[in-house]
């Protein structure tokens, strides 16, 4: 790729005919059927090396040793809905052998409850972190296609004034709303389909020239601000006001119980068919569909919240300031993580990012061990004694009295204006 080149996703939605909604499940479930047969594979290797931890050293054979062994993974599908399953399984122990390798075996929570209240003797598939079979019900319902001599493409829709995305195996292509306009001189690399809910959506991963502002060299510091991460709020500036965030998923909590409980007694009346599977009735598919749109619905609300609030963030200012959290370790506190998952602070602290080098702002995460709660605001004395639930900060040294988050907020744009400075100015 050319140096001024950038790489952007953009998401649309498409409506795939009545004739190409089969074809996409069909695509869907056969992606899903060879990830699953990698995993089987793994825990089968495992298992023969009596596998004790450590990094894993397995070869990931090609796909073709498992499409061959079952009539329905033929060419009818394309090419890339198998290869998609094995970069999946690929990238999933890769960030096994990252995350999890270097430390002991470590075991899920259900079954750690297990082998102290039951007695329970743990397998190769307990292990945390290692990939996991994909549930037809529950998991990821897609697929990502590369761009091979131009095979996949964008066109006008001859019948009407819409657009038609053409992709491998689909090319009477499907109908896609095309919300805002593709690149200019742009190249697609690659399209992921998926479904959510009842609908259908296309991510597309496009190359094209693209030239970001310069950085700004002169700063004025009423035009840094510092981001203090809140529970409820998602962030407390260091200006006092809070983000606001209305906890999208809080608001549908309710609504979300009551449908796992239908959706339990559904599963519950289930039937064996002749082939000892399980058979769902329609009542408990077309629940299933409306937990998903309800579940849906609260994801897109809280990105459109964040893409909003970090537009506005990176508009208003030259300079954001934010602390560096592990994220990954607060979500596994039960009394931080759904708060946190919530929020999606991650999610937002990522937007800022790329928003900021885009627009040639200043993005800074303060040092992992920077005390930006403990430390006052106004003489720089610290207070070792603050608790997390502590919500006041108060100074033992000149008897500062500030919400905790403010003060953070404001110990961050101190530290951020630190680290600027030659580029700061009057």
């Amino acid at each position: 790729m050319p140096e001024d080149w950038v790489t952007y996703g953009f998401c649309y939605a498409v409506f795939p005919s009545k004739e190409q909604q089969p074809r996409l499940e069909r695509s869907f479930g056969c992606e899903r059927k060879v990830y699953n047969e990698y995993v089987a594979g793994l825990y089968e290797y495992l298992e023969s090396i009596e596998y004790t931890g450590g990094r894993i050293s397995y070869k990931v054979p090609n796909y073709t040793t498992i499409t061959n062994k079952f009539d329905f993974l033929d060419k009818s599908n394309d090419s890339f809905v198998y290869n998609d399953a094995k970069m999946r399984f690929t990238a999933a122990i890769k960030k096994y052998n990252e995350q999890y390798a270097k430390k002991p075996i470590q075991f899920k929570k259900s079954i750690r409850y297990k082998i102290k209240n039951e007695g329970y003797i743990p397998n190769v598939r307990d292990i945390k972190g290692l990939p996991k079979f994909h549930s037809k019900k529950q998991g990821k319902l897609s697929y990502t296609t590369n761009q091979t001599n131009g095979n996949i493409s964008v066109v006008k829709n001859e019948n009407d004034n819409g657009y038609l995305l053409r992709i491998p195996k689909f090319q009477d292509g499907i109908a896609i709303h095309l919300h805002r306009e593709l690149p200019v001189g742009g190249v697609v690399k690659k399209a992921t389909i998926r479904r959510e809910g009842t609908k259908y959506l296309v991510s597309l991963s496009v190359d094209f020239p693209f030239k970001s502002e310069k950085p700004i060299e002169q700063i004025n510091p009423e035009k840094v601000i510092g981001l203090d991460y809140s529970q409820s709020e998602l962030y407390v500036d260091s200006n006092g006001e809070a983000a606001e965030y209305p906890r999208y998923h809080k608001i549908i909590e309710k609504r979300q119980r009551r449908l796992n409980k239908s959706l339990a007694r559904k599963k519950n009346a289930a039937s064996l068919g002749s082939e000892g599977k399980i058979i769902y009735s329609n009542n408990y598919k077309k629940t299933l569909s409306e937990y998903q749109d309800v579940m849906k619905k609260a994801k897109n609300q809280r990105k459109d919240f964040l893409h909003k609030a970090s537009n506005q963030k990176t508009n208003d200012y030259d300079a954001i300031v934010v602390e560096d959290l592990d994220l990954s370790n607060l979500a596994q506190c039960l009394s931080l993580g759904k708060k946190l998952h919530d929020n999606g602070f991650g999610m937002y602290r990522n937007m800022l990012t790329y928003k900021a080098l885009k627009k040639g702002k200043h993005f800074i995460i303060a040092d992992k061990f920077f005390p930006s709660s403990k430390l006052c605001s106004e003489c720089g004395g610290k207070n070792k004694h603050l608790k997390l639930s502590d919500r006041v900060f108060l100074c033992p040294h000149c008897g500062l009295k500030k919400h905790r988050d403010h003060n953070a907020a404001l110990n961050l744009k101190q530290y951020g204006i630190g680290l600027l400075g030659q580029k700061l100015t009057a």
